[in-house]
């Protein structure tokens, strides 16, 4: 009686065992896994305690830094790193994107500004340019809105048809080679007006300011830094560079609906590149690891609700894409893009 019921026992004590040694292995695959560990802590992330350079080849203080400094802090958050943002102007933002293109493509320098305006100084082949945008490692886009080109309150200007008929260069007032520049390139070749533009002028309320005080017939800017002027009197839109309509706007035409055949595809490459607009992006061949771990911290970050109030408080508009995705039409908008190379080479030896 007493062997068997030891036989018993150790039945149930190698059942016991054996139970305990599958467990041992189901933790030991969810680590493999990198879902834990057997002291049940999470993966080792990337970035954790790391600094990370932002570059901004913009000025301080101006729209594209206010939104690379509003957004730093939850790039903290959601990856533990700290990030020291770093003002590289020069060129219309060449000069601070090459000196990405030359960074370590270890995931600790990237870069946020307004893509149309990369790809634009590439296309047009600008002095200086050492960097494909289409190899550049695309992490977020920020926003987008629509683009409007607006004259002075008091301008002879009506619709945007009337500049064809000035019988003279429409005057445009120019912060230098960015996305507005080429954008005003193309808009004056589609629809048939001459232009001339004036460059060396400080941001857009330096531009702004030169179209309200009759200097510069108009500027191209984005809707949200107009709406205040235009609300006042002190600006006129005529043209917005966009798929649709604005609904705020009903009158105003997009670049689409005011032109036809070539013209109109011209129209179409800017007004689809337009809407990439604000992006965080790094140089090319970034680690895989510092990729996906980057681009899940933005895609949090830009849903926190903090900071979507913030932007909302701050008219900053947040319309998130996904990395993945942006870095898909980037390629795809640098293709159709080829068939505006001539204008925007123009626009550039015409300044020279």
């Amino acid at each position: 009686m007493l062997k068997k019921a030891l036989a018993v026992f150790l039945s149930i004590l190698m059942v016991l065992i054996l139970l305990a040694g599958c467990g041992g292995q189901k933790s030991s695959g969810s680590n493999s896994e990198g879902k834990g560990n057997a002291s049940g802590t999470a993966a080792e992330s990337f970035y954790k305690n790391k600094n990370v350079t932002l570059i901004v080849p913009n000025s301080p203080g101006k729209a594209m830094d206010n939104y690379a400094r509003m957004i730093a802090p939850y790039i903290e958050k959601y990856t533990g790193s700290k990030v020291i943002v770093k003002n590289v102007v020069g060129a219309g933002g060449i000069v601070g994107i090459n000196e990405l293109w030359n960074s370590k493509p270890d995931g600790l320098t990237i870069a946020f500004t307004s893509v149309p305006t990369i790809l634009l100084a590439q296309l047009s082949g600008a002095e200086g340019v050492i960097f494909d945008a289409t190899k550049l490692t695309y992490l977020a886009r920020v926003s987008t809105e629509p683009r409007v080109f607006c004259v002075g309150g008091k301008s002879e200007f009506n619709s945007i048809n009337d500049l064809a008929k000035a019988g003279r260069p429409i005057k445009y007032p120019s912060q230098g080679m960015d996305e507005d520049f080429f954008t005003a390139a193309v808009m004056a070749k589609a629809l048939g007006f001459r232009l001339n533009q004036i460059t060396g002028y400080e941001g857009n309320a330096d531009t702004a300011l030169a179209v309200v005080k009759g200097e510069g017939d108009g500027h191209i800017t984005a809707l949200s830094d107009a709406e205040s002027m235009i609300k006042a009197g002190d600006k006129k839109p005529l043209l917005m560079f966009a798929p649709q309509r604005v609904k705020e706007y009903p009158d105003v035409p997009t670049a689409l609906e005011v032109t036809s055949g070539e013209a109109q595809e011209f129209m179409k490459v800017v007004t689809t590149m337009i809407e990439m607009h604000r992006c965080f992006f790094g140089p090319p061949n970034m680690d895989a690891k510092a990729v996906a771990e980057m681009r899940a911290a933005l895609e949090k970050a830009l849903a926190d609700p903090e900071l979507l109030e913030k932007a909302k408080s701050a008219n900053m508009p947040i319309v998130f894409m996904a990395g993945d995705i942006l870095q898909q039409k980037i390629t795809e908008i640098a293709e159709s893009s080829k068939k505006i190379e001539p204008i925007l080479k123009e626009a550039v030896a015409a300044i020279k």
